[in-house]
């Protein structure tokens, strides 16, 4: 329940190396700031649920995140990067417990000569348990975008579950992104997809648009606002503005 949810910003400016344990049956927001070569660690223990929102905002960002789920335990990750700069993101996840479920979803904006790197994995050890990577993308400039998503499900997760989707526009011919989507199943009674699109904006969406009256730049801008927005609806009212404004700002 909301009355039970509990508030935490992390900031890494003293602390580049942090744990935190969350509780059984807890609820819990994390909101991490002032990222450069941190490092933060996260235990779920039975029941518990963390959302965890990380906001890459500055010119260089490093981040490195593990986390353990018990049984029945949730970890929601939201990752918005909008850095002018290059950035680099590790997460690995472990679905220990029996349920326990994890999703990660990002929205990405590379411009100028950025260059930028994400590895995002999940073991499946538990039985029952449930992945979700799902991630946007639109490039600029001569900028680069890698993005690694490896689901791992293990001998004895029987009845588990990985899904994996992203998607990358590419506004440049002289920008890039590659996305490598990896499915290691070694378990049968499973259920495990992957989809990866990256190309130029659809035509067929900007004709609709131009069909309708609006200017070739304007339908481009409303293409990719629409790809990078949805992640700004997870952050708090105090980062969404910010997250806002920085969208627009390019577009």
């Amino acid at each position: 329940m909301e009355s039970n949810l509990m508030k935490q910003k992390i900031s890494f400016l003293e602390n580049k190396e942090q744990e935190i344990n969350v509780k059984k049956d807890e609820n819990v927001s994390l909101d991490l700031t002032n990222i450069s070569d941190a490092s933060l660690t996260l235990f779920l223990q039975k029941n518990s649920v963390c959302n965890l929102r990380i906001f890459f905002k500055n010119q260089t960002n490093s981040l490195i995140l593990h986390a353990n789920l018990n049984d029945n335990a949730t970890l929601n990750i939201y990752f918005a990067d909008f850095s002018n700069g290059d950035s680099s993101l590790l997460s690995n996840v472990i679905l220990l417990g029996e349920s326990s479920k994890s999703s990660f979803k990002f929205s990405s904006l590379t411009t100028k000569n950025d260059n930028k790197k994400y590895s995002i994995s999940f073991s499946h050890i538990g039985e029952k348990s449930e992945s979700i990577l799902e991630g946007y993308s639109v490039n600029t400039d001569i900028s680069k975008l890698k993005v690694e998503g490896i689901s791992h499900i293990e001998k004895d997760a029987i009845k588990s579950k990985a899904s994996q989707k992203i998607k990358a526009i590419l506004f440049d011919q002289t920008s890039s992104a590659i996305a490598n989507p990896i499915l290691k199943i070694d378990c049968d009674d499973i259920e495990a997809s992957h989809a990866c699109a990256i190309g130029s904006l659809n035509d067929d969406h900007l004709f609709y648009l131009l069909s309708r009256g609006i200017a070739l730049e304007d339908a481009k801008k409303l293409i990719t606002y629409g790809y990078l927005n949805p992640i700004v609806n997870y952050f708090d009212d105090e980062d969404k503005e910010e997250l806002e404004n920085l969208i627009k700002k390019e577009f």
